[in-house]
């Protein structure tokens, strides 16, 4: 099992999960078979870049939040909170989240 391969497939299941969807529906979302997702996310399979563009506009999340993370390994609930935001709202999310900072 490849350490890289089994980080991208808890954030996949981390998001997954968040957004209540069973392997079944995203496997269909995703147009993968349902083994075939299994195996990414317990890290006993790669994908490639199509897999992975798949899955990712399955989930509403970007590439960058699936292989790199958020950046901090603390917080997966609020990665996979930020993964349910439309692409174009995120940038008002942010700035909400700025000035609730900014309070604190």
């Amino acid at each position: 099992m490849n350490a890289e391969n089994a980080e991208y497939g808890k954030r996949i299941r981390s998001i997954r999960e968040y957004q209540h969807l069973s392997r079944e529906k995203l496997a269909e979302m995703a147009n993968i078979s349902t083994q075939f997702l299994a195996d990414i996310e317990t890290g006993k399979k790669g994908m490639s870049v199509v897999t992975l563009h798949k899955i990712c506009a399955a989930l509403h999340t970007s590439a960058d939040s699936i292989v790199f993370g958020s950046g901090s390994k603390s917080f997966p609930e609020l990665e996979a909170m930020f993964a349910t935001v439309p692409a174009e709202k995120r940038e008002a999310l942010q700035e909400i989240i700025r000035k609730i900072i900014a309070v604190l």
